[in-house]
């Protein structure tokens, strides 16, 4: 999170305090008042929240050497099956994602019979390059692979790629928008170089 340095050195005087949630857990958190702000994937469908989408982040497949769609090098969202995704646990909303691109198929509805889950990104990958199977992952944590691993094992979709949206969320009756309007300032300069996607299709991050 480059644009906490950048936004403590700019705003000396703010008190941060950064926890991390699920995002039913971020929802209500911020309708009690418990939160000020959040980062998180939207639209989230709650009428007690306000969105500022940062950016739209794609998916990319991170796909191993023994895989059938090694030798593929654009990825249609057709081509995925759920039965060998590997995905983060339940209540992360980038799994709710990746299950809901995998619901979009007609012959090719989630179950609960999924293989293999972990808690992070990381593992993941380890997973995949295992044998257990193909994952996703949000183009912004693709950019932390060594470059002969992204042009080994990272595979892109044909537009309009399937994305998250990734916005700044905060109650509907905030009182503190100046810090939201220097969080949302701040995270602009920061990501603003890195991610400037726009021919997307958004998938929901909300479990459906």
């Amino acid at each position: 999170m480059k644009f906490l340095n950048n936004f403590i050195k700019k705003y000396p005087k703010v008190k941060l305090k950064i926890e991390e949630f699920t995002t039913e857990e971020i929802i209500t958190r911020i309708s009690d008042g418990h939160l000020d702000a959040a980062i998180a994937a939207t639209p989230l469908e709650s009428d007690n929240i306000k969105e500022r989408p940062l950016y739209y982040e794609p998916f990319v497949a991170y796909i191993p050497t023994n895989h059938r769609l090694r030798d593929k090098k654009i990825l249609e969202v057709s081509d995925l099956e759920i039965e060998d995704m590997l995905l983060l646990e339940d209540g992360h909303c980038f799994r709710n994602g990746v299950i809901n691109i995998c619901k979009s198929l007609k012959n090719n509805a989630a179950t609960d019979s999924f293989q293999v889950e972990s808690g992070s990104f990381e593992t993941l990958i380890k997973l995949s390059n295992e044998g257990f199977g193909m994952t996703l992952l949000p183009y912004l944590n693709t950019l932390d692979i060594p470059k002969e691993e992204q042009k080994k094992y990272l595979r892109y979709f044909n537009i309009p790629s399937p994305a998250r949206e990734v916005s700044l969320i905060y109650h509907k009756s905030q009182l503190k928008m100046q810090l939201i309007e220097a969080l949302q300032k701040t995270i602009d300069g920061v990501v603003r170089g890195a991610i400037s996607f726009s021919d997307v299709k958004i998938i929901s991050p909300i479990k459906k």
